[in-house]
């Protein structure tokens, strides 16, 4: 008795600690691998339903393609000192790059291309959710009208719906908020706001126009239509700030490879066409940007030289005017090789003079004052300073005619020498301006996609898969830590001080059993009867043959079977213990002894009335009238009769005990299916009659808590619980149950 009741347990000899930790942790992996096998079932469910969902997605979602362009970039030409060239390439050159990538990110890029596109205008069909684009996809657009409506809802597209919006126009308040368009009759339409008020009517090919609360207005023109009456369409005018930024969401530029000045240009979008266009014209406008950008120095040299040019002309005629009119006056005078000598002296100077000049202003922007290259300059143009003062010097020499006449000719050989100079370079720079192809160019248009970048369906699957099985196996253990049920005999051998009698399986055929009579309302049948030879049995026949040893010492042949709970497998454990005993040439007798819930008598397909209940109160000595044959030889039973109002109360009754003791003389077993301990009390009232009790505990259903309450009850009771019958074992592939306390050795037949 004492050794029944402790909690402690003497390690075996001869172990030590590296053999004790060994075996805990092969008892741990078997645990989790008996878990993920007892849930088997439901993390198969989990996985398909994970699977199915990703499938769908995959199958769903809108596929999305992608254009791809190749611009290349090419170094400028660096300016500055030619020692330094190498070193600005090594530290500008990833800038540079990088500035372009941006650039083409700009809004002076991406607002030119949404300006000619006209991208500020969205307008689609309105979709059923969900499944409405994938339906509206299988439509071939090479079939005559629309898709049929599905679900009798014509409001929505499903196949073949077209629309063309060449101009829209909203007030303010309206920019980036959704228009609803509703078809009609003949072409003709009406579009709603988001609370569906009517904002104006229309019809296909003509620019409608309606006025608004607040002074606004409304313009639309649709080019084409294509869709039943009634079919919605969705319409958004966005702002220029939305419109680029839908764009730049959906457009990437950056460099390929390192260093390579390439750069690889993409825009995704579900619309194969469309990304297409969008990304040639966002290419074709940074080109067009960057040869402006070269041009312009040029556009502005030209600029300056045109405004100029006129005032300049003006003052060559001038000259030439005077100069013939002085002559006229005088009549016609010739120059003396001395006059012409010094007048080619002085247009010379001043020629080079406005060379050099020139040619000063150029590199002032480049260099200070101090840079050697402009004192060089400043030099050379004091030297012809000083030439040109010694010529007019010796110009004061000559007569006054010679003087004036010399005067005049200088001023039409300077002004035009000038004029013609200017003349040329403007020619020059138109032809510069007209020539500049800019410093990138388009290596690779972009191509009409033909598959689409997403959605991956078989990674999707793949990761919905993995990821489900994950989840399912997470929730099992999830699962199994809030249930706390026991799936370890040997825990319970240890913390209650009770022998494991028997570790009966799973019996797939008594469930199967169990659902043919359900479905059928016929009898459930004894598993020992209608298959002898299942494991399930050969685990009954263990019981048995411990049970031969246990009661050679006990005080009488009765045996109570006994739970915790409802539902833990009491009934079919006292029924087959029963009928293994009796195919051993045993007499044996099962009584129904749960008088509010007992359901013996449907395993042998028998009326529950004049049973246990009228044996009781019934005055004959034997009562034997009430036992009923099982069909299996030495096998009777006792059912639970009429279920009483006060069960506890009638088996309190003294003529139980007589009635038991009688009962216990005629067989040679008496077995007794008790009501759930911890539900009732009528589980102790009878185990005071029973010299045997064992009480049914189902793998992963208790907590130990709730064991060792209902050992507590029965034992304070006066009930001794001989051992435990761990039920309902789920058997793991291969030979293993939970831990290794079940093996599996069946019958062969040769």
């Amino acid at each position: 008795m004492n050794d029944l009741n402790t909690n402690q347990t003497v390690p075996p000899q001869g172990t030590d600690a590296y053999s004790e930790y060994a075996d805990e942790e092969e008892i741990d992996l078997a645990k989790y691998l008996g878990i993920l096998l007892a849930y088997k079932w439901f993390i198969g469910l989990v996985m398909l339903i994970g699977t199915l969902q990703g499938a769908s997605y995959a199958f769903i979602a809108t596929p999305i393609y992608q254009a791809n362009a190749l611009i290349q970039v090419e170094d400028q030409q660096a300016s500055g000192l030619a020692a330094l060239e190498d070193v600005a390439g090594l530290l500008e050159g990833d800038a540079a790059i990088e500035a372009e990538a941006q650039l083409l990110h700009s809004r002076m890029v991406i607002g030119e291309a949404v300006d000619q596109l006209l991208l500020n205008i969205a307008a689609e069909p309105e979709y059923f959710p969900l499944i409405g684009r994938a339906i509206a996809r299988n439509f071939a657009p090479e079939q005559p009208g629309v898709a049929r409506p599905w679900f009798n809802l014509p409001q929505y597209a499903w196949g073949g719906e077209k629309i063309a919006v060449d101009f829209l126009e909203v007030p303010a308040s309206l920019l980036g908020k959704p228009l609803r368009l509703v078809t009609g009759r003949l072409g003709r339409y009406h579009l709603l706001d988001e609370d569906e008020q009517l904002l104006l009517k229309g019809e296909v090919g003509k620019l409608a126009e309606a006025s608004l609360g607040g002074g606004g207005k409304i313009k639309l023109f649709v080019s084409a239509l294509k869709a039943r009456v009634r079919t919605h369409f969705m319409l958004v005018r966005f702002s220029p700030m939305q419109s680029i930024s839908r764009i730049l969401a959906n457009f990437s530029a950056k460099e390929k490879g390192k260093k390579s000045g390439m750069l690889y240009l993409t825009m995704s979008g579900p619309h194969k066409a469309s990304i297409t266009q969008l990304l040639n014209k966002i290419a074709d406008v940074y080109v067009a940007q960057n040869v402006a950008r070269n041009s312009a120095e040029a556009e502005l040299s030209l600029g300056f030289l045109e405004k100029h040019l006129p005032p300049l002309k003006e003052r060559v005629d001038a000259a030439e005017n005077a100069y013939n009119q002085y002559r006229m006056q005088h009549g016609s005078i010739d120059l003396a090789a001395e006059t012409k000598s010094v007048l080619e002296g002085l247009v010379q100077i001043e020629t080079a003079l406005l060379d050099l000049q020139q040619e000063r202003d150029e590199l002032r922007n480049r260099f200070k004052p101090a840079h050697p290259v402009i004192k060089a300059l400043d030099g050379k143009i004091g030297i012809l300073k000083a030439q040109g003062k010694k010529l007019e010097q010796d110009a004061d020499q000559l007569p006054e005619t010679q003087r004036d006449i010399l005067r005049l000719a200088r001023d039409v050989e300077v002004n035009t020498g000038l004029y013609t100079k200017l003349l040329n370079i403007a020619q020059e720079l138109r032809v510069v301006k007209a020539g500049t192809v800019g410093n990138v160019r388009i290596i690779d248009y972009a191509l009409t996609p033909e598959m689409p970048v997403k959605p991956k369906k078989g990674l999707i699957i793949t990761i919905a898969l993995l990821a489900s099985l994950f989840l399912g196996v997470i929730l099992a253990f999830l699962l199994r830590a809030l249930r706390g049920g026991v799936n370890d005999p040997g825990e319970i051998e240890r913390r209650l001080g009770l022998p494991v009698y028997a570790s009966i399986m799973h019996s797939k055929a008594q469930c199967l059993m169990a659902k043919r009579a359900k479905k059928g309302g016929r009898a459930i049948g004894i598993l020992a009867q209608q298959q002898p030879d299942d494991p399930v049995i050969e685990s009954f026949r263990s019981l048995r043959t411990t049970l031969h040893f246990s009661l050679k010492q006990a005080g009488n042949n009765i045996i109570m079977v006994a739970g915790a709970s409802p539902e833990v497998g009491k009934t079919f454990t006292s029924i087959n213990l029963a009928a293994v005993l009796a195919s051993n040439g045993k007499k044996v007798l099962v009584i129904d002894g749960d008088l509010r819930r007992g359901h013996l008598h449907r395993y042998i397909g028998r009326p529950r009335a004049n049973g246990l209940s009228e044996l009781i109160t019934e005055n004959e000595e034997g009562g034997t009238g009430n036992i009923q044959p099982t069909g299996i030889e030495g096998l009777y039973l006792l059912s639970t009769g009429k279920l009483p109002p006060n069960p506890a109360e009638l088996l309190l009754h003294e003529s139980f005990k007589q009635k038991l003791d009688i009962l216990s003389g005629m067989f040679d077993y008496v077995i007794i299916d008790g009501a759930p301990i911890l539900a009732v009390t009528d589980a102790a009232i009878i185990g005071k009659n029973a010299a045997t009790t064992l009480l049914v505990v189902k793998a992963n259903f208790h907590t130990m808590r709730e064991l060792e309450q209902a050992t507590r009850q029965l034992q304070q009771a006066g009930v001794v619980v001989k051992g435990v019958v761990f039920n309902d074992v789920e058997v793991n592939s291969g030979r293993y149950g939970y831990g290794k306390y079940i093996y599996q050795y069946d019958y062969k037949t040769t």
